[in-house]
């Protein structure tokens, strides 16, 4: 299975880039980097260079992006400022259309509400095509679930934070049951009318969450692994 690691333009830390960077590279299977405009910028920081570099190219530093236009071993997709999707859908969508099925994506959170919102739904909107996005910082990470998956497990030992939270997108998500939480569920029906805050701040108590889900065939669930940021591992002590 293909994998990347792609930066968006929102600022990232170099110090849990450097982590992140050096966790997904212990993994088995080699990863691509890719760079959506701004994102650039990060891969500049850290002395690595992007395979791919994707954008209209109006968030990165002229003098950065100079250095990198003409590099034979990057391949650039340069696009209209004018356009109907964001740089990093853009990207995603490059890295998917090369047959990645893992994108682990940093600098898509905590700056502009928009554009937070735009990528969680980009989890889903890929989801559903096969791809499964990851969005990290120090305090979240974020996924999709597909009601059709039926069963989705967390080890406590492998969770990014102390909190777990799941929210419906796309339609009502039936909940048969959550196992090995504070919180536990038993057959309801998740929906954007229901219970809007009612999967907040859900804890795992066991040695792992048991979700078992059914529904509305179309629907998911953004999954959010979160934390403190005085809890956070990743943040420089």
């Amino acid at each position: 299975m293909k994998r990347a690691l792609l930066i968006a333009s929102g600022h990232v830390d170099k110090y849990f880039a450097e982590r992140v960077i050096s966790a997904l590279r212990e993994i088995e299977n080699p990863i691509m980097f890719a760079a959506a405009d701004g994102g650039l910028r990060t891969f500049d920081m850290l002395g690595l260079r992007p395979a791919l570099l994707v954008g209209d190219f109006d968030t990165v530093e002229a003098e950065i992006l100079a250095r990198y236009l003409d590099c034979p071993d990057i391949e650039v997709q340069r696009h209209n400022p004018v356009k109907d999707d964001s740089d990093l859908a853009l990207a995603i969508g490059a890295l998917a259309e090369k047959g990645c099925a893992e994108i682990y994506v940093l600098g898509a959170l905590g700056g502009r509400a928009d554009h937070s919102l735009a990528n969680m739904r980009l989890c889903y909107a890929y989801k559903k095509r096969g791809v499964s996005l990851y969005l990290l910082d120090e305090q979240n990470r974020i996924r999709c679930v597909l009601a059709t998956e039926r069963h989705f497990s967390l080890r406590r030992d492998r969770q990014w934070g102390k909190y777990l939270g799941f929210f419906p997108i796309g339609g009502t998500v039936e909940i048969k049951s959550l196992r090995g939480v504070r919180y536990p569920l038993t057959d309801f029906s998740l929906s954007d009318e229901t219970a809007p805050t009612l999967t907040v701040s859900n804890e795992i108590s066991a040695d792992s969450a048991e979700l078992e889900l059914s529904g509305d065939p179309v629907a998911g669930l953004l999954l959010i692994e979160s934390c403190d940021r005085e809890e956070s591992k990743w943040i420089r002590s």
